[in-house]
């Protein structure tokens, strides 16, 4: 049910969304809460916004650590994606060792390792063991399992998966993905309004309806891509972000199916099914008369060819004008397309400007 806010709440959320920093964004939050009205309705929203806030404020103090020098539990993101890896140290620490170049297991700190799929790499983030009865290694665990991209479960059977399940679920972290993704990316011009990009269909609601709802939260330009089905509950699910959704994979030494997650007993083809989980897709780049670059750019599925052009330079963005494409998204080779083209994996990118 979308919460009934009065305006003052969701004038002041915009500036949350506007927050740069931690610090910021602490204050933010907490000039929001002030204006949020406190009955059945908001509870979710409030429990989640306090949470927010202790996860914000352990971020500040890992920061703070890091530039003191200071050892910090936070892994900085490197390769096409960071996947969390748990599991038993016993079961997981040799699967690590075998797939990457570490040969180092986690004590007190988390490990990051590369492993690789074709021509991209995947970091694997392998932390300490998850003492479900201490409070503060269950929170710097939860912390990074919200900051990464996806994650690796190594178990020996069905049970102890849904044990992690569970710990997960208790912290508001649902395994897999939603039936509908809403993005949201708020332009710095007021000229171009809310454009809405529909890579799905709408549930019980229309774009009227959703241009007008996050109008009324003061948004006047972005551009909104709608990913399979999604409701007006999505909406505001994607612009507070209560729950987190985490893609999976399962690697069980005894075999058993899960809806929506792939569970493997052999692990040749595990890069390929990490790759597949993290929803991302390489795009190449060209210039006109050259050979196509070597080194991918990474780019979430759905993206446009506006994406890509904001991600190589914002001039090529702001005087974007057209863009030739070459592989699974084109219909022949070179085709003309606008901003709005979604790409596949492995096209080619040529983009022309005004």
């Amino acid at each position: 049910m979308v919460t009934n806010l009065p305006a003052e709440a969701k004038a002041k959320w915009l500036k949350v969304m506007d927050a740069k920093t931690p610090e910021e964004k602490i204050k933010a939050i907490q000039d929001f809460l002030s204006s949020v009205p406190k009955h059945k309705g908001t509870e979710n929203l409030v429990y989640w916004a306090r949470r927010r806030l202790a996860e914000l404020r352990e971020e500040s103090e890992r920061q703070r650590k890091k530039k003191s020098g200071s050892f910090s539990f936070f892994v900085e993101k490197e390769g096409a994606g960071q996947i969390i890896v748990l599991g038993r140290e016993e079961l997981k620490n040799p699967l690590v060792r075998k797939i990457t170049n570490v040969k180092q297991d986690p004590k007190d700190f988390p490990i990051p390792a590369m492993t690789y799929y074709e021509d991209v790499g995947i970091q694997l983030v392998n932390p300490p063991p998850v003492i479900l009865d201490s409070k503060l290694i269950v929170s710097k665990i939860i912390g990074l399992i919200r900051n990464t991209d996806g994650l690796l479960f190594v178990v020996e059977d069905k049970n102890e998966f849904l044990k992690f399940k569970e710990f997960l679920e208790s912290n508001n972290i649902i395994l897999g993905k939603p039936k509908g993704k809403v993005i949201i990316e708020k332009l710095r011009s007021g000229k171009e309004g809310i454009r809405i990009i529909l890579l799905g269909k709408l549930v019980n609601t229309d774009e009227n309806e959703i241009r007008k709802y996050l109008q009324d939260f003061g948004l006047k330009s972005a551009i909104v891509k709608i990913i399979g089905e999604v409701s007006l509950d999505d909406v505001e699910k994607s612009i507070f972000e209560t729950i987190t959704y985490k893609p999976a994979v399962v690697v069980s030494l005894n075999p058993f199916d899960y809806p929506g997650i792939p569970v493997i007993t052999k692990i040749d083809n595990l890069p390929k099914y990490l790759f597949d989980s993290l929803d991302i897709i390489r795009v190449y780049t060209k210039e006109p008369g050259e050979e196509p670059s070597k080194d991918p750019l990474i780019l979430k599925r759905g993206s446009t060819v506006l994406d890509v052009a904001k991600k190589l330079h914002s001039s090529l963005y702001e005087n974007f004008k057209y863009a030739r494409i070459w592989g699974k998204s084109a219909k022949f080779p070179g085709q003309k397309v606008g901003e709005d083209h979604v790409l596949e994996d492995k096209d080619i990118v040529e983009i022309h400007t005004k």
